[in-house]
């Protein structure tokens, strides 16, 4: 029963879970409508539709397992730690974690040997990661911002969760069928 009291309301869910779809879902819509005039070359409406559909159902899966992490940190981590501060805590965890992903997926090309060196780091930077957060949440005006800013962006999550849930009920369809 002292899981259930950890575990953060939806209040708390929905403003961590818009942020955690913003940065995911426009990294991954940057990447396609880079790659979409090529795609207009070799490829039917029909089938650029379908690629759309299984990148938006990855997306919603990689937000959902994103969401998981941070609340099962909510319920592991004591309540001082990470409870109390549910939304700003995760958003700057997310933001600063998802931000060295996307550090690394920019150096991963065909043409350049592997960047082991950032792999390497990869420890150290994420101890580093969850020193910036306990700090960086202790600065008010940084938090408001936060705070603000989340709850701003639910507003995508109304547009976002039904374009995913029937994404991925296209790539289930179309998996089965």
């Amino acid at each position: 029963m002292i899981f259930m009291k950890r575990f953060p309301t939806l209040e708390k869910l929905l403003p961590v879970y818009s942020i955690v779809m913003v940065v995911i879902y426009s990294w991954s819509l940057l990447r396609f409508f880079w790659r979409l005039p090529s795609l207009l070359f070799y490829s039917t409406a029909g089938e650029i539709a379908i690629t759309y559909a299984y990148l938006v159902a990855v997306n919603f899966l990689e937000s959902i397992v994103i969401l998981l992490a941070l609340i099962i940190l909510s319920i592991i981590l004591p309540g001082r730690w990470f409870f109390d501060r549910f939304v700003t805590k995760s958003v700057l965890l997310v933001s600063l974690g998802l931000w060295y992903l996307g550090y690394i997926a920019s150096h991963i090309s065909a043409e350049a040997p592997y960047p082991y060196d950032l792999i390497r780091w990869s420890p150290a930077v994420a101890v580093l990661i969850f020193a910036l957060v306990f700090l960086l949440d202790q600065v008010g005006f940084l938090r408001k911002i936060i705070l603000g800013l989340a709850d701003s962006l639910i507003v995508f999550l109304f547009i976002s969760i039904p374009i995913s849930v029937i994404s991925l009920l296209v790539v289930i369809v179309r998996n089965i069928f």
